[in-house]
């Protein structure tokens, strides 16, 4: 009986696979990358002295690279080819990226097969992704390979030029590299922004307000406003500040503690009125389903879950068969994969929370490969949380389920709702003469959440909170007059309202935010820097 030798990468994997194909194949791993530039103190002496005695890449004739089996590595060959001896056929199912497809190359390269040799790929390990990849092998992509020699060439001619500098000047030990040297002068250049940044202090009013004397339950409630003009001129916020903490928005009048507390109590018992009031539909759409970047930075930002621990997690539940490749770029979902998560939303919270049509994304990086789908629950019928719960820890239910509701929110209806905007006004006099001071709210009301019944995608701190004490050292919060979801009661221009608690309070602009984990991967992204992994 004919036997077929297919290669990964990973045991765990090799386990899943050896389960769904039976009798007939041989699934071995190969634990990773089989060779590599060696040191080049481990270079042969007689090479030591030569072209590729520094760098183990003879940079004249170019670029050649020169490779050895990793000492670590001579047990697994031989394994293999022992392997190989015995098989009829060898599939390389290595991972379908540069680094996947380097390995292959390698293990063709090393293993010298004399049998025929299909490259076979996947990007879930499920039993219908396997045997759909058996059915569908390809050649080895020389270009793929060359794109990760190419990267890998890179990183030896950089780190070993520029750590020795490092070792001199820092200190002993450090390494440069060709991403991370990068994104550390990012955090350098934004920490240097912050040593240089001067805090300025503005003033402003809040109050509540509610109408005089309402009419109909509609016309009920109170509702928080902030100022934002004074005699025709807009009141001077967070971001009429530069760095330097000088005044830079036009036509604005700054608050001071005196005005602002002279201001409050001028308005203390005025008659206020409506004098604007504009309502206009809310709408909100699903964020696009995870590719590696944005589920590192959600797993930070949900799950307080470095991107390190992320990408572990999610490399254990790729290998046992519950969500699909986890290094991609691309937010693309299979119409397989599409239909399951419109299916699930519909089953789970009516077919209502499904449009009519089905959402289709696109890569917003630069430089994508979109190599792979999106990351999302394995096979063309996800199972829920529930479902795994008993089968996983707590790290990887965690992150499973957020894959699942990002996945699932991803094919589901808009959120829809409205936005009401109100100014209203009243005369303050003050000792310099009277002036109109003018106080604006919003609340936006969703009538209908949509996706939101699944999933909310987490946000970054934002720099600019007007509404940060002067003492709070930057800190957000949402104040008075901050949009909200909440609902203001029904209102007309015109509109007899009276303000209670008017307070002045004191805010210091905050200098720009220091790097999360999750802010920085996202700016990396955005300009290119790095990849997926």
């Amino acid at each position: 009986m004919s036997r077929k030798l297919v290669i990964v990468e990973s045991p765990a994997k090799a386990r899943t696979i050896a389960g769904y194909l039976g009798d007939g194949y041989t699934v071995e791993a190969s634990v990773g990358h089989i060779r590599d530039l060696p040191q080049p103190s481990e270079l042969p002496a007689d090479m030591k002295k030569g072209p590729f005695g520094k760098f183990a890449v003879d940079v004249d004739n170019g670029f050649e690279p020169y490779y050895v089996v990793d000492a670590d590595k001579k047990k697994k060959v031989a394994e293999l080819k022992r392997a190989l001896k015995d098989s009829d056929e060898l599939y390389l199912a290595t991972d379908e990226d540069r680094e996947g497809e380097a390995i292959a190359w390698h293990l063709l390269e090393e293993l010298k097969p004399k049998v025929p040799v299909k490259r076979m790929v996947f990007h879930e390990i499920t039993r219908e992704a396997i045997q759909r990849a058996l059915a569908a092998t390809r050649d080895l992509d020389t270009r793929l390979v060359d794109a990760q020699e190419t990267r890998r060439i890179l990183d030896r001619l950089y780190g070993y030029e520029v750590s020795p500098v490092l070792w001199r000047k820092v200190r002993q030990g450090l390494s440069a590299g060709r991403v991370q040297s990068v994104a550390t002068r990012m955090v350098v250049e934004r920490e240097r922004e912050r040593m240089a940044f001067r805090a300025a202090e503005y003033w402003d009013v809040t109050g509540t307000f509610a109408h005089t004397a309402p009419s109909t339950e509609t016309e009920q409630g109170s509702f928080d406003a902030r100022l934002v003009q004074v005699g025709g001129r807009r009141v001077a916020s967070g971001r009429d500040f530069d760095d330097r903490g000088q005044l830079t928005g036009r036509d604005v009048v700054p608050l001071d503690e005196a005005a602002a507390t002279a201001l409050a109590a001028a308005l203390a018992d005025a008659p206020f009125a409506v004098l604007s009031l504009e309502t206009k539909p809310y709408t909100r759409r699903p964020a696009a389903p995870f590719t590696t970047s944005t589920l590192q930075q959600e797993a930070s930002r949900k799950l307080r879950m470095g991107s390190r621990a992320a990408m572990r997690t999610a490399q254990t539940l790729y290998e046992n068969g519950y969500i699909t490749y986890m290094r991609t770029d691309s937010p693309v979902l299979s119409t397989q994969a599409i239909d399951a998560a419109r299916r699930q939303a519909s089953e789970l919270y009516g077919p209502e929370f499904v449009p009519d049509k089905a959402r289709v994304y696109a890569s917003k990086s630069k430089g994508a490969q979109e190599a792979h789908e999106a990351i999302r629950p394995a096979g063309d019928h996800f199972r829920t949380p529930a479902q795994v719960a008993r089968e996983l820890t707590g790290d990887q239910f965690r992150l499973y389920e957020l894959i699942w509701k990002r996945t699932v929110a991803s094919q589901m209806a808009d959120a829809r709702g409205s936005t009401a905007s109100v100014r209203l006004g009243a005369d303050a006099a003050l000792a310099t003469g009277t002036t109109q001071a003018v106080f604006a709210a919003s609340g936006t009301v969703i009538t209908f959440r949509g996706f939101l019944a699944a999933y909310e995608e987490g946000r970054d701190v934002e720099r600019y909170a007007d509404d940060a004490p002067a003492d709070s050292e930057g800190k957000a919060g949402k104040g008075k007059g901050a949009d909200a979801d909440a609902r203001l009661p029904q209102m007309a221009e015109g509109d007899a309202l009276t303000g209670t608690d008017l307070e002045a309070g004191g805010h210091r602009t905050s200098p720009p935010p220091r790097y999360t984990e999750a802010s920085l991967i996202k700016v990396m992204e955005e300009r290119g820097i790095g990849r997926p992994s």
